[in-house]
């Protein structure tokens, strides 16, 4: 059996992980990341909002890792009306394959070592963790990262699992286009033909009624996915698949695509309750979690690839900062069950220029005043965005209708969808366009 060491060990080599180490390495830290799949296509859209965009900016830089361009989006209300917003930016649809290959080669390119394969056991040492693998090896490491996803097996083995109330289940479909089949792709192809009226670079959003989710129509490069997110346990199975089914009937005006063209995918996203956030743990002593780990996904929208990529940026800045005077309180984060009163630490010689005890308390501050609020307040807010109403409609529907014919409220709309728009401030600012429109 070998054994290693380094600095920090990543479980999970998605966005989150793979941004995280990029970062680290590129500082100059000893990081070793471990993912026994590498690139794969996770069940997600793929969306990713303007804002990521501007705020990492290399995910458009390299023309190697293909990805379509979105500049509408059409919205369907639960009494079937539409509008079709232009948005001032675009945001980029990827393959999950695609986007998880680009950040993980960013970090193997900033001398991160990657392992691929999975971490089968970690336990506490006097000094750090050690940590096994599948393939019989073992790490020694001063800190450990769970970025592994929302059925992550770091989070289990630190916090336990999240509870049924803070879960959406999503399930879908990539549609393989027949016609791309075979060929190198470009961004302009228009490969899968929507009918009726819908543009090739359009995402297409249906509000189901009494439902908390929505229905989804994403184009990507060689494909289009369909997808469907719902509150764990709020309809059954078959009950998604048949609203999905029936949206996926009409978006091909009647023509299912070939069996043969379904890639069928499913999983759990934490989409976090109210009373979550105030007790929510991202971090100990020497550990901490980012990206769907953590449980950092809207819980409106669903979005988590940004706040993927900037949990693992505060998390990168602590290790920066966390050792700086004053930056957090001198008491440790609470330890888990995994964590041993330990008294004194000796730190590495790699990790001497940092407390990584001081790490997730760091950590815990940044997040929660980066984009605590927000995603607690929309947390808040879930209830009333799909089953509220306003003068007698369903609250999405009076929004969609207004919209067609009121720019202010098509504003908040068109910042809602690219992640802009503040939670916070969200009523305030329908309101007060509302208003002007009566």
């Amino acid at each position: 059996m070998q054994n290693r060491s380094a600095e920090i060990a990543i479980i999970g080599a998605g966005p989150a992980g793979a941004h995280l180490a990029s970062r680290l390495a590129a500082e100059g830290r000893d990081v070793v990341l471990f993912d026994p799949k590498g690139a794969w296509e996770k069940p997600c859209g793929g969306g990713v909002p303007t804002r990521a965009i501007r705020e990492f900016a290399f995910l458009l830089e390299s023309s190697n890792y293909p990805h379509k361009l979105v500049r509408r989006v059409t919205m369907i209300s639960p009494l079937e009306r539409r509008v079709t917003v232009t948005l001032d930016e675009p945001f980029a649809v990827y393959s999950r394959e695609v986007l998880n290959g680009l950040v993980l080669d960013r970090a193997i390119e900033s001398g991160a070592l990657f392992v691929r394969d999975a971490a089968s056991d970690f336990t506490r040492e006097s000094e750090g963790w050690l940590i096994s693998t599948n393939e019989g090896e073992q790490w020694h490491c001063d800190f450990l990262v769970g970025a592994d996803g929302a059925a992550s097996f770091t989070r289990r083995r630190l916090i336990g699992i999240f509870p049924k109330q803070d879960l959406a289940l999503a399930f879908g479909y990539n549609v393989v286009s027949d016609h791309c089949n075979g060929r190198e792709h470009k961004e302009s192809d228009r490969c899968d033909l929507p009918l009726r009226d819908v543009p090739i670079d359009t995402v297409v959003m249906q509000f189901p009624k009494n439902f908390t989710g929505y229905v989804w129509a994403f184009p990507r490069v060689g494909m289009m996915n369909f997808g469907i997110a719902s509150k764990l346990g709020e309809r059954t199975s078959d009950e998604l698949r048949n609203i999905l089914l029936t949206f996926m009937h009409e978006y091909y005006d009647g023509r299912m695509p070939e069996p043969s063209r379904l890639r069928f995918f499913g999983a759990k996203i934490p989409i976090l309750d109210r009373q979550s956030w105030s007790k929510l743990r991202t971090g100990g002593d020497e550990w901490a979690l980012v990206g769907d780990a953590a449980g950092f996904v809207d819980p409106i929208t669903g979005e988590g690839i940004y706040y993927a990529l900037k949990s693992a940026d505060l998390l990168a800045d602590a290790f920066e900062r966390g050792n700086q005077p004053g930056n957090v309180g001198s008491e440790p984060v609470g330890v888990s069950r995994l964590e041993p009163d330990r008294g004194s630490h000796l730190t590495s010689p790699t990790s001497s220029s940092v407390d990584h005890r001081m790490v997730a308390a760091r950590y815990e501050k940044l997040w929660r005043q980066e984009f605590g609020s927000e995603l607690e307040r929309a947390s808040q807010m879930l209830g009333r965005f799909y089953h509220g109403y306003f003068c007698g409609m369903p609250f999405s529907d009076a929004m969609i209708r207004i919209a067609r014919f009121h720019r202010g409220v098509q504003a908040v709309l068109i910042r809602l969808i690219l992640g802009e728009q503040s939670y916070l401030t969200l009523k305030r600012d329908l309101l007060r366009r509302i208003f002007r429109f009566f």
